[in-house]
């Protein structure tokens, strides 16, 4: 029988999601007037250099994922890309391969470094605005490393489905809705899992009535207080997420 270390400790009351909105008006939006925009199909992989110069994307819509081959490895998945974050290939490792591929359909800005730069060093506020947001990303990149590094299987996908419904979910009549735009071999490299093993994971959270797969790429979960009692990270989960999310009163 699994046990999990949320379930004997108290619960803390942990708010549900809320759908997460982009608006015009956002602390980046003033890169608009001088970038480019990019509508992304799924799978397509982004270039993040052109003609000699070093591209930056700012993610509008969408998700988007990095990857990249360790020497000896197969290819795995580094990083996932909101809507909100910035990509910029000087703060990715020097691993071979890297690559920015968009995991569903996606809308983009794409700035030439250089311009993303004058931009900065013109606007303060912008400033201010750039490095909270790569702030709110590398918080985010250490939290994955200590839920794959100490966590258990079971708890690592369950956290992975607190991730998506926080950051992609939207109320239904039967739960929370969202896309899950990874295969299950991209789920299994982001969470360390071998796909087998994903795969019985994902079908005891169903059994115990947790979430239900609705269609090849959608999931409902029907009981997020249960959903979020299988990870020992999930307040922890939820204050990060939710910084990027606009949340309706009393939430």
């Amino acid at each position: 029988m699994i046990t999990n270390r949320a379930s004997r400790r108290t619960q803390p009351k942990l708010i549900g999601p809320a759908p997460r909105a982009l608006q015009e008006a956002d602390a980046l939006g003033a890169l608009r007037a001088r970038a480019t925009p990019i509508r992304a199909r799924r799978h397509q992989q982004l270039a993040v250099a052109g003609n000699g110069t070093e591209n930056v994307y700012v993610v509008r819509s969408g998700l988007l994922v990095m990857k990249a081959s360790p020497p000896g490895r197969h290819r795995q998945l580094l990083a996932l890309l909101y809507p909100g974050d910035v990509f910029r290939s000087t703060l990715t490792p020097p691993l071979p391969a890297t690559a920015l591929v968009a995991a569903s359909a996606a809308d983009l800005w794409r700035l030439p470094a250089v311009t993303f730069e004058g931009l900065l060093s013109a606007d303060a506020e912008l400033g201010r605005a750039l490095l909270q947001q790569l702030a709110d990303q590398q918080a985010r990149c250490l939290m994955h490393t200590a839920l794959v590094g100490g966590m258990s299987g079971e708890e690592r996908a369950a956290s992975f489905l607190i991730e998506l419904t926080l950051r992609l979910g939207t109320k239904c009549a039967t739960g929370i809705a969202f896309e899950v735009p990874l295969s299950r071999a991209e789920i299994a490299e982001y969470l360390a899992l071998n796909p087998d093993t994903l795969s019985r994971i994902m079908s005891r959270l169903k059994g115990r009535g947790l979430l239900v797969q609705t269609g090849r790429n959608r999931a409902v979960v029907q009981d997020w207080q249960g959903l979020c009692a299988q990870s020992p990270m999930a307040e922890a989960l939820i204050k990060l997420h939710s910084r990027a999310a606009d949340r309706p009163a009393g939430c």
